[in-house]
């Protein structure tokens, strides 16, 4: 844990950049959101409706597209992240962005790790998010619960990392953003050793 304290203390950096049209992707973001409640550091994940079109039913961090007056993309995750779990702005910190995410469904997301600061309430919207959870780091950094996702894709078999856990699957774009940050906060001998 000794890399995420590093991390969570460093002064964040992030360029606003133009929105640009990725060859007809569309432009997202979303938040990782860090807790820390008695020196235990975990990750906030939500879960979506099951009534929803695209995405139903999955785990996955608060976030969504960008929209004109958003201006950038930190600002689409403040909005979503507000809108979703009801967590304003005066409650996040902005920790540092990770790479951008290109999603088989038409997406470009640009994840920001951040931190909840403490007593922060969650509160579901309930329409398009129906749950919430707290998945400690520990949990996440453990092999045990670590696995690869195989799908078809244009014909092809592709493997991605996946994660199960309280008997939930993260896959997708969220996991692919979650092992970027696992394999920042520690090394991946010491993953294996777990």
């Amino acid at each position: 844990m000794h890399k995420l304290r590093e991390l969570l203390t460093k002064k964040p950096v992030f360029e606003y950049e133009n929105i640009t049209n990725f060859q007809g992707y569309k432009s997202a973001a979303v938040f990782l959101p860090i807790s820390i409640k008695n020196q235990d550091y975990s990750i906030l994940f939500l879960e979506r409706s099951k009534n929803l079109y695209s995405h139903s039913g999955e785990i996955c961090f608060p976030g969504g597209s960008f929209e004109n007056n958003d201006v950038n993309l930190l600002n689409t995750a403040y909005r979503e992240m507000k809108e979703e779990v009801g967590v304003k702005q005066e409650n996040i910190q902005l920790i540092s962005p990770l790479s951008k995410e290109k999603t088989r469904t038409g997406y470009i997301i640009q994840p920001f790790i951040v931190l909840i600061k403490e007593e922060t309430e969650i509160k579901v919207d309930g329409e398009e998010i129906v749950d919430y959870s707290f998945i400690s780091i520990s949990d996440l950094m453990s092999m045990k619960n670590k696995r690869k996702y195989y799908f078809l894709s244009n014909e092809l078999l592709i493997n991605k990392p996946a994660y199960i856990i309280n008997y939930q699957l993260i896959w997708g774009a969220t996991a692919s953003i979650l092992e970027e940050f696992l394999k920042i906060i520690v090394s991946e001998d010491d993953r294996y050793k777990q």
